[in-house]
């Protein structure tokens, strides 16, 4: 009885194992991926909470106006904190959508791609006005508060919920 005991264990150690080295890959590829996805929408989170102190910095310094050096200067320490914040999310956005997916997750990524696209030229957008002094806080709020309420910017939220 121990004797077929043993062997019944002996044999579905084998199998599991088979079973493992089949899927490892996908196993791996799907593990790296959720890591992947997990660190972005926590940088993105991270971004998302230091933009609004940001912003508000930005907007009391333009309204104050920047007729001495020092309003200047910290005009442009805050633009230079958002610019940071937006490479910053270009950056991670980037990376994720460089990660190749487990095969499940293939039309998932393809979307991420094409909408990372647009979220790239709107971040290119305003970090060419930081550069060129023309950035407007006024303007920039207006869009991250739209974006906020689009159903792709909850839908992220939900997922990180998920995530924690």
């Amino acid at each position: 009885m121990l004797r077929k005991l043993a062997i019944a264990l002996g044999v579905l150690v084998v199998l599991a194992g088979g079973v493992f080295l089949y899927y490892k890959d996908t196993i791996i590829d799907t593990v790296h991926f959720a890591k992947q996805t997990k660190e972005t929408v926590s940088k993105v989170n991270e971004v998302n909470n230091k933009l609004p102190a940001l912003i508000e910095q930005a907007k009391e310094i333009q309204k104050q106006g920047t007729g001495d050096a020092a309003k200047t200067a910290d005009k442009s320490v805050a633009e230079q904190e958002i610019k940071k914040q937006l490479i910053t999310v270009k950056q991670v956005i980037n990376k994720l959508v460089e990660t190749e997916p487990p095969a499940k997750l293939k039309s998932l990524q393809e979307k991420l791609a094409s909408n990372s696209d647009e979220a790239n030229r709107q971040i290119d957008e305003y970090i060419r006005q930081i550069d060129n002094g023309n950035f407007d806080p006024e303007q920039f709020q207006a869009i991250y508060e739209q974006m906020k309420d689009t159903p792709e910017f909850k839908e992220a939220e939900k997922y990180l919920k998920l995530l924690k």
